[in-house]
């Protein structure tokens, strides 16, 4: 450090010249962030899970890129409302990147004539009225291809669907898509309360949601950070320099996360807020202590000198064990997570470099007052009470503050037990939101817009041909909606019974293979559409779609278990494949577990091997580790006991916790072990440990919660339960090293004292203020 520091003072213009050369050459890239909602991408490209999803949008199309528009008439069989009905589709399909508009103005019926099926539209506007019949409107809603999902049992409720280009089904695609969509539907909003839904229309409104609310985080906690800083240091110095760092290390992130291809998502949107409130407790610990030592008479250029050698180490461990903490989620099976981590990660190391080189580059650049008197600011004062005291009662009541921390532990290391793994794909949006309120009037009225798919091979052509294997499937169809979660089925089969009801009057399955055989040909020659979303071009395969309830991953896991069990007995020389975007969620969340098991898990080892080269003791790496134990265990305790699921969005905060809650650990016992060399005793050793290191963790913990706290506003469920479970935690993991640390200590004192590696061999000059963290 001694060698950095000299550098740093010798070159302080091109240290900032090159910043403002990297800042211009990030401005650009930061600038083209985008932020998207992909299911596909929580997976590796070669995850089974994709492969089959894959299959089925290559063979039969995809379930995802469909809008849905529903709403809710005296009857949709009255003749305006029929009329409206087809002017809206006529329109929709006139918008660019819209491929197919489905209502019931274009619906159409099978019938025979002279042998030969025909296919024909329900409605027939070349009638003076009455465009669809008493007996036509029965046989509508009795149609299985229309029925709950275009038009409701009742006749009340009717939909519009339209499909999305899937080869540009973008962000800005949809998002013109919606807007044009949105504008034909104002033209008809004194008739209907229109209700939009749909997996794209959600994924818009999702990042849009994301946008405002990244802008409105940084925004608001970066107005309430510059006021804490302003009681901390009560000058424009102690608040600008803070901020332009973090503000740096947010714009350099941002264009790395540009640069390596990545976006922006609900983990990866959290980031910024996070580089805001770790990245300015950097900044805290050493203009903190270049005033202390300013304070002493030194002038500014041995003072700048001084706080780098002394705080440097620090704050480089401090920041290591920080982005361990967030880059082991890069070993996570889930692709938001790694992203989230080793972006996180990078911000953090940005975050000191840009600290420890620009801070003292800049600093002189600040007037100062001659022979200046420092003054401890109020806040500087309660702290230093606060911690006098809370020493004092650490010192009395030792024994009673361990016993309580270890049983309080335990009883929410119970709670964890209670942890279930569980998302559901409008997980992160509240129900009381539009766009949720929308989604159910679609679930209320119609078939959920939640698929469930299964793709079956028969291995040969025209395999599908089979009355056999077509009763087989009704039998399926059949067991599938025992399931009250699951409330439509279609397939091949039912397209076949269709087909043969329109030319014999029989709706039952054909009993020859050449009858069906027969069947699809003459669909062809009508000019039918949707065989090509229910069977393949070689009739080897077909897709058996099912319309389920957006229950959660854990329920839909369970669903798939006791399908897959009840196949094994049945299509045995058949494969079948169950898939669709309820599938994804359910595979994300199943990772989860293990990921995150393996993630902190890794984060412990390697921070622990850290703590061990520092203290070079086992013991005493065992000790270190118990306050960060705590915060973890009581978070999962608390969402047990509250409920609160296990998913990607909540499970990042046990790493975010653990990446936080160490550093106070380090910074604590690196002070402690400076003093025990200083000291004649431990209990003065933790005095002076607990009032002046305390202080800066108090501080810097404050931040972290305003930081954190501004997250529980948001509309993301998901988010808001980060933030609140990580300020949760910044509070425990704040109590367990000003109060459960030093009473543990004072405890084993006075074997723990006299431990080799814990009194660093050093000398009485600046060597033993290696880790130093002095505040006052």
């Amino acid at each position: 450090m001694r060698i950095l520091a000299d550098f740093i003072l010798a070159f302080p213009r091109f240290i900032i010249a090159v910043i403002i050369v990297l800042t211009i050459g990030a401005i650009f890239p930061a600038l083209n962030v985008q932020t998207d909602f992909n299911l596909e991408g929580f997976f590796p490209e070669d995850s089974v899970t994709i492969e089959d999803y894959q299959r089925l949008a290559e063979d039969f199309g995809r379930d995802d890129n469909a809008i849905g528009i529903a709403f809710k008439a005296h009857s949709v069989f009255d003749d305006q409302t029929l009329l409206h009905i087809n002017s809206i589709a006529s329109r929709l399909e006139q918008i660019p990147n819209v491929e197919n508009v489905l209502s019931i103005a274009t619906a159409s019926r099978l019938r025979s004539e002279d042998g030969m099926l025909i296919s024909e539209p329900y409605v027939d506007f070349s009638r003076d009225s009455q465009y669809l019949k008493p007996s036509e409107q029965i046989e509508l809603k009795n149609d299985p291809f229309v029925s709950d999902i275009l038009i409701n049992s009742s006749g009340t409720v009717t939909a519009i669907y339209l499909e999305v280009n899937e080869q540009v089904n973008q962000f800005v695609v949809r998002r013109q898509v919606i807007a044009d969509l949105q504008s034909v539907l104002s033209d008809y909003q004194e008739f209907y309360d229109f209700n939009i839904a749909g997996i794209p229309f959600f994924r818009n409104i999702y990042v849009e949601m994301l946008n405002a609310e990244i802008f409105v985080f940084v925004s608001i906690s970066s107005v309430l950070i510059i006021g804490i800083l302003w009681l901390i240091f009560g000058n424009i110095r102690g608040i600008l320099i803070p901020i332009l760092i973090v503000w740096l290390t947010i714009l350099f992130t941002v264009a790395i996360v540009v640069l390596t291809g990545g976006y922006f998502e609900i983990m990866s949107s959290t980031i910024a807020p996070i580089l805001l409130c770790v990245g300015v407790a950097d900044s805290i610990h050493l203009l903190t202590k270049y005033q202390d030592a300013r304070a002493t008479g030194m002038s500014s250029g041995p003072a700048l000198r001084e706080t780098i050698i002394i705080l440097g180490s620090a704050t480089l461990l401090t920041s290591v064990t920080t982005a361990i903490g967030f880059g082991t989620l890069a070993t996570s099976s889930v692709v938001p997570m790694q992203r989230f981590g080793y972006y996180t990660a990078a911000g953090v190391i940005i975050a000191f470099l840009i600290t420890i080189f620009l801070l003292p580059s800049i600093l002189p650049y600040f007037k100062e007052r001659r022979n200046p008197e420092i003054k401890p600011t109020k806040i500087h004062q309660l702290t230093g009470v606060l911690l006098k005291h809370s020493y004092e009662f650490v010192i009395s009541q030792h024994k009673l503050i361990v016993i309580g921390t270890f049983i309080l532990t335990v009883f929410f290391a119970w709670g964890a037990t209670s942890l279930k793994v569980n998302g559901k794909i409008f997980d992160d949006v509240d129900d009381e939101h539009p766009v949720m309120i929308q989604s159910q009037f679609f679930s209320t009225n119609l078939a959920p817009q939640f698929p469930l798919e299964f793709v079956i091979d028969t291995h040969n052509p025209d395999g599908v041909f089979s009355p056999e294997f077509l009763n087989e499937v009704e039998e399926f169809e059949s067991y599938l909606l025992t399931f009250p979660e699951i409330e439509k089925t279609t397939s091949l089969a039912t397209l076949i019974r269709q087909i043969n009801g329109a030319l014999t009057g029989n709706s039952e399955l054909p009993e020859s293979r050449e009858a069906i055989a027969q069947y699809m040909l003459l669909l062809e020659l009508s000019g039918a559409d949707g065989a090509e979303r229910l069977v393949d071009f070689d009739y080897s395969t077909i897709r058996i779609a099912t319309n389920i309830q957006d229950v959660g991953s854990y329920r839909v896991n369970q669903i798939r278990e006791t399908i897959q069990i009840w196949l094994e007995d049945r299509f045995l020389e058949e494969s079948v494949i169950i898939t669709g975007t309820s599938i994804l969620v359910g595979d994300i969340t199943q990772k989860i577990v293990s990921s995150l098991t393996w993630s902190i898990g890794l984060a412990f080892v390697l921070i622990s091997l850290l703590m061990g080269w520092l203290f070079k003791d086992i013991k005493l790496v065992l000790i270190s580790i118990l306050p960060n134990v705590i915060p973890l265990l009581i978070m999962a305790g608390t969402m047990g006991y509250l409920g609160i699921d296990l998913k990607p969005s909540t499970a990042v905060v046990f790493t975010i916790a653990f990446g936080i809650a160490v550093d106070d650990s380090i910074h604590f016992l690196a002070r402690l072990r400076i003093e025990l060399s200083r000291q004649s005793s431990m209990a003065q050793a933790l005095s002076i440990t607990t009032q002046r290191t305390g202080r800066a963790i108090l501080l810097t913990s404050i931040i972290l919660m305003i930081g954190f706290g501004i997250l529980v506003t948001s509309e993301f469920t998901s988010t808001l339960l980060m933030g609140a479970l990580v300020s949760q935690a910044i509070v425990t993991a704040l109590l367990a090293d000003i109060l459960f640390l030093p009473a543990f200590l004072h405890w084993l004192n006075p074997k723990l004292g006299s431990r080799k590696g814990f009194k660093a061999e050093v000398k009485e000059e600046s060597a033993p203020r290696l880790f130093d963290e002095s505040v006052q």
